[in-house]
């Protein structure tokens, strides 16, 4: 684990100290999973999560290795780079207005359709596998996920999805 990283996370009213308001978005739209991750480096280096050199990054792994899953009832994708990249660790949560296409994980040569974007941002490894485990469990349950695509405020969206997670005692 590095330990230049002196801003470590609080934890905010939802009782995450990695799921935040601040990276949580509801309903927005992208052209392509290229502009969706353009605008989220813009944000993520504004605010101090990663460096300069992560939105390269982010491309050319998710390039080599898609993310994307076919969860029932909607697709999601689980991007994330490696820790180099990340100053403070950080979960980005995006909702879309409209599905997007993406790269399924495992088998590049077949496109999803995305509905959820889970950015995952960590300063080591064994941090990134298990929140990697925890969300997919979690996004694989039906009933979770189709109550996180009815909710309509951030601040119920991050409770409901936090009251279902265990990410900050792992990380």
């Amino acid at each position: 684990m590095r330990m230049d990283i002196v801003d470590t996370p609080n934890e905010n009213a939802q009782g995450s100290k990695y799921l935040t308001p601040q990276l949580t978005f509801l309903d927005k739209h992208y052209n392509n999973s290229t502009d969706f991750f353009s605008s989220i480096f813009l944000l993520l280096k504004e605010k101090g999560y990663v460096r300069d050199s992560f939105l390269d990054a982010i491309l050319a792994r998710e390039k080599a290795y898609p993310t994307g899953l076919p969860t029932l009832p909607v697709a999601i994708a689980l991007p994330h780079t490696d820790p180099q990249h990340v100053i403070r660790p950080f979960i980005s949560v995006t909702r879309l207005s409209q599905p997007l296409a993406w790269q399924e994980m495992g088998n590049d040569d077949n496109t999803l359709y995305v509905q959820f974007i889970v950015l995952l941002g960590f300063i080591d490894h064994s941090s990134h596998l298990t929140a990697l485990q925890n969300l997919m469990d979690c996004l694989a349950d039906e009933q979770v996920v189709q109550t996180l695509r009815e909710i309509d405020d951030v601040d119920t969206f991050l409770c409901t999805l936090t009251s279902r997670l265990q990410l900050d005692k792992d990380l």
